[in-house]
C-alpha cells in the first residue's frame, strides 16, 4: 500500500509518481491510497494502478483546513491531526487486511501517523519515506521519537542526509538515505525545445530570464530572490524574474500578494512575472538562463535536479539537502540563505559569463545522469522495502 496525501504537485507527489512508474510490477503489486487523484489522475490511469480514495483521509493539516474560521495554534493543529489518525487508522487497517497488504509505504509527512498506526493495528510492516526537515521539537517528538519508534515501522528512507539527521538520533538502525531522482527519459535538454515558454510570455529572445519553480511559501525564500533582483536589475536592462508556482491549498496567508507588494515597493513590479501553477515545468526551466532556489530550509530540492537535467545553471542556498546535490563552482553556485546581496552577486557572476554558465550546466547534467537517475534509485527503494518486509526472496510482494 502506497499511502500519500500529496496530490497537487510538490516534490513528494512527483517523487512517488516516478517510484510507481519504475516499480518492478513482477515483484510488487501497488495499491495507491490518496485523498484525491489530483493532478496525477491521468498518470495513475496510464500506469494501470489500483487507486483507493478513502473518505476522511486528510490532504491538509488541521491548521490549514480551519484557517478561514479561526486562528489555530500549532499545538491544537497537532492534536486534531492525531485525532484524524486515530479515527482513520482502524478503517485503513481493515483495508490492509481485506486487500492482503504485505507492506505499508508512507510517502509524506501528513500520512505517517495514520499509516504507521494502521500498519501496527493490522500487524504488517511499514516504511516511512522522510521528505521533510524536522527542526521544531514538537515535530521531532511526534515523527522521530514516536511514530518512527513504533514496532511496525521497520525502515525510514530519507531523501537526504539532512532529512535523516533527526531520525538517526532516534532510530539509527532503521534509517537509510536514498536521494530523490529525475526521470531521464522525460528531463532531457535535447528533447525539450527552447524558446516556446519565453515566447508564450512575450519576452524577447535576448531577455535574461531568472526563474524559480516551487510553492510560494516563506521557507522558499522568494522575498530574498526579489530583493536580489532589485539589486541586480540596474546593470541588466533586460533582466526578468519569472516565478512558476502558487500558494498551496490551505495556506493561511496569501504569500503571492505579499511578494507582489514587495516587488512594487522595490520598484521592480514590471520585472517580476507571476505565472502561477504550470502542470509541466520543463519548457519553463529550459528557457530560464538561471534557475534559483533561495530556500531558507530545504530537505532536498527537486527543482534543482530538474534544472540540472535540462541544462539550466543553478544558484541555490547552502542549506539542508541542497549541498548534497550541488558542489559549489563545479555544477552550480551556492549562497548563504537569506543573503540577498550574495545572491545578487552570484546572479551577476553568471549573467556576465556565458562560459561559466555552460561549464556548470554540463557538469550538472552529467552528475544527474550518474547520481540521480530515478530508475536506479527506485530499485534501491524497492530493495530496502522488501528487506523491511522480510520477503527479499519472494517472487512477488502484494501491495
Amino acid at each position: 500500500m502506497f499511502l500519500s496525501s500529496c496530490v497537487r504537485g510538490g516534490g513528494a507527489g512527483w517523487s512517488l509518481y516516478y517510484i510507481l512508474k519504475y516499480l518492478d510490477r513482477s515483484r510488487i503489486e501497488p495499491l495507491v491510497v490518496v485523498p484525491d487523484r489530483g493532478i496525477f489522475s491521468d498518470r495513475f490511469s496510464a500506469l494501470g494502478l489500483q487507486v483507493h480514495v478513502p473518505r476522511g483521509l486528510p490532504e491538509r493539516t488541521a491548521q490549514q483546513r480551519f484557517a478561514r474560521h479561526n486562528r489555530m495554534t500549532s499545538a491544537a493543529s497537532y492534536a486534531l491531526n492525531l485525532l484524524d489518525s486515530a479515527a482513520l487508522a482502524p478503517r485503513l487497517s481493515r483495508l490492509i487486511r481485506d486487500a492482503s497488504v504485505d507492506l505499508v509505504y508512507c510517502n509524506n509527512m501528513m500520512v505517517k501517523p495514520i499509516g504507521a498506526l494502521a500498519a501496527q493495528l493490522a500487524g504488517v510492516p511499514c516504511v516511512l519515506h522522510a521528505r521533510n526537515l524536522h527542526e521544531r521539537p514538537a515535530k521531532v517528538l511526534l515523527y522521530c521519537q514516536c511514530v518512527a519508534r513504533l514496532p511496525a515501522v521497520k525502515r525510514v528512507i530519507a531523501n537526504s542526509v539532512a532529512t535523516a539527521a533527526p531520525y538517526r538520533s532516534a532510530v539509527p538502525h532503521k534509517v537509510s538515505v536514498v536521494y530523490n531522482g529525475i526521470d531521464l527519459s522525460e528531463y532531457d535538454a535535447r528533447s525539450c525545445e527552447r524558446g516556446t515558454f519565453r515566447a508564450s510570455l512575450g519576452f524577447a529572445p535576448n531577455a535574461s530570464l531568472i526563474g524559480f519553480t516551487g510553492n510560494l511559501i516563506p521557507r522558499k525564500g522568494v522575498d530574498i530572490l526579489i530583493r536580489a533582483i532589485a539589486r541586480a536589475w540596474p546593470k541588466y536592462p533586460d533582466l526578468q524574474l519569472v516565478l512558476v508556482g502558487q500558494v498551496p491549498v490551505g495556506e493561511t496567508q496569501d504569500h503571492r500578494a505579499h511578494y507582489e507588494v514587495l516587488a512594487g515597493k522595490l520598484g521592480i513590479a514590471d520585472r517580476v512575472r507571476f505565472v502561477g501553477f504550470v502542470p509541466d515545468v520543463r519548457s519553463a526551466v529550459r528557457d530560464f538562463d538561471i534557475l534559483v532556489l533561495p530556500s531558507l530550509q530545504e530537505p532536498f530540492g527537486r527543482s534543482v535536479i530538474e534544472a540540472m537535467a535540462l541544462g539550466t545553471p543553478v544558484v541555490a542556498s547552502r542549506v539542508g539537502g541542497i549541498p548534497e546535490i550541488i558542489e559549489h563552482k563545479r555544477d552550480g553556485l551556492l549562497v548563504t540563505p537569506g543573503n540577498a546581496q550574495e545572491l545578487a552577486h552570484a546572479l551577476e557572476l553568471l549573467l556576465d559569463n556565458a562560459g561559466l554558465r555552460f561549464r556548470l550546466a554540463e557538469s550538472a547534467r552529467i552528475k544527474v545522469a550518474t547520481k540521480f537517475n530515478v530508475a536506479v534509485l527506485t530499485q534501491e527503494i524497492v530493495h530496502l522495502s522488501l528487506a523491511a518486509a522480510r520477503v527479499e526472496s519472494a517472487p512477488a510482494l502484494n501491495h
